[in-house]
């Protein structure tokens, strides 16, 4: 498997050299390149749904710094996941956590700035999924960082 894989890496790359003339041509309209295929729904569902049950493995073993990465990862790409608000509520909750330097896993951050990611991803949640089965402990979670960060319309 591990052969198969790099004759696949040396394959891409010896044909991905020749693409590099054509990096430097005009953007495509949109800030999409055309010919990049899009990743169909199905692959970025079950890429979501993966890195939600690491996250919530990690969160539960309170190894936060690991929840965390797995979260901003499905965040980053696929924001229509209908889990988000769960993925919101483990990144949130792993950064107040890590904000209180608790967790088996040294942090990344200064405490300062998970405190800020906690604030904006539980009240992310809080505004953008009202019906949510976590908006409730997010709340809670929020009072006790402080005031919750303002909404940020998307029209600014």
């Amino acid at each position: 498997m591990k052969k198969l894989l790099l004759a696949g890496c040396v394959l891409g790359f010896a044909l991905g050299a020749g693409g590099a003339a054509r990096a430097q041509d005009a953007p495509k309209p949109g800030g999409q390149d055309i010919d990049a295929p899009a990743l169909p729904d199905e692959m970025l569902v079950a890429d979501a749904q993966k890195n939600l049950k690491a996250a919530q493995l990690y969160f539960t073993r309170k190894a936060y710094v690991g929840a965390l990465q797995r979260c901003e990862e499905t965040m980053a790409v696929y924001q229509r996941f209908k889990k988000f608000d769960e993925v919101l509520y483990i990144a949130g909750m792993s950064s107040a956590r890590l904000s209180r330097k608790e967790g088996k896993q040294p942090p990344v951050l200064a405490p300062d700035k998970y405190l800020i990611l906690a604030r904006q991803y539980l009240t992310q949640l809080v505004n953008d999924h009202p019906k949510s089965s976590f908006r409730k402990r997010a709340e809670e979670e929020l009072r006790g960082l402080g005031e919750a960060a303002p909404r940020v319309d998307a029209k600014q």
